[in-house]
């Protein structure tokens, strides 16, 4: 009987670590951040995700809570969400009226570039109690990383994200994406995100190469003055890229970053 006391402290030890590392029941509003979740294999916890949210196929049997700049509250409320994970938006209210009803929200900063995807990981990592398997992430995309281009020169790039010339600025992800794969983007120098391009621009920057994430090559050749292009002359209109793990500033990027490698 004199050792049933000793017993005691370890039991409840034990308790409170199963306490603790109990799943979270979250919410994410973010593509990304669902991908992320995924990875980090805390899909199971995952209680309702966005509209846009279709990776991996797992994320398509979530409950579906709206647009991430216009979610459904009550929907995400009717979850009873341990936490939400959302984007920083300026002049939105959906953050602070989540944390109104009383849930708690984790807002992520925008990555505005490669690294600050590691972050947003650590970030998320963090909240789920999944640090070990963050670590794992990060260094397996660090290590697809490696390795520089081809060629001496690093190739100007006209990076085309969505039709009607949406393109990356300097302040994109995708900006920095090229530069890791061994290119330059012609709007680096734009204190942007995301804007609309001029075609005219994008003709007299001539660029070397071009990245189109909709839109075949064709097309992109019989605009005017297209064919006098460097990239259109020496066929480096690229389309192979996937749209999404692209254009996500998520775990497969690194992946779809090789691809272009070899300019």
């Amino acid at each position: 009987m004199r050792k049933v006391p000793l017993l005691l402290p370890a039991a409840c030890a034990l308790l409170l670590a199963a306490a603790t590392s109990q799943a979270k029941r979250a919410v994410s509003l973010m593509p990304s951040y669902t991908e992320i979740i995924f990875e980090l294999g805390a899909g199971p916890e995952l209680v309702g995700v966005s509209g846009f949210c279709d990776w991996p196929p797992g994320a398509r049997e979530k409950e579906k809570v709206g647009d991430y700049l216009r979610p459904n509250l009550e929907k995400i409320y009717s979850l009873k969400p341990d936490i939400v994970f959302a984007g920083v938006w300026k002049g939105s209210s959906v953050a602070q009226d989540l944390r109104n009803a009383g849930i708690k929200v984790v807002e992520l900063p925008e990555e505005r570039r490669v690294d600050d995807i590691f972050r947003t990981i650590d970030l998320i990592a963090a909240e789920l109690g999944r640090k070990k398997e963050a670590a794992a992430l990060v260094k397996k995309m660090k290590a697809g990383l490696k390795g520089g281009p081809s060629g001496p020169r690093r190739p100007s790039v006209y990076l085309e994200v969505d039709e009607g010339g949406w393109t990356a600025g300097g302040f994109s992800f995708l900006s920095d994406a090229i530069g890791k794969a061994g290119g330059k983007n012609i709007f680096a120098g734009e204190k942007k995100s995301y804007f609309q391009a001029s075609w005219e621009v994008v003709v007299r920057k001539d660029p070397d190469a071009v990245i189109l994430l909709s839109g075949s090559a064709a097309d992109f050749g019989r605009r005017p003055l297209a064919a006098g292009l460097r990239a259109v002359k020496t066929r480096r209109v690229f389309t192979e890229l996937d749209r999404d793990a692209f254009s996500r500033p998520g775990p497969r990027l690194t992946a779809e970053i090789k691809k272009l490698k070899a300019w």
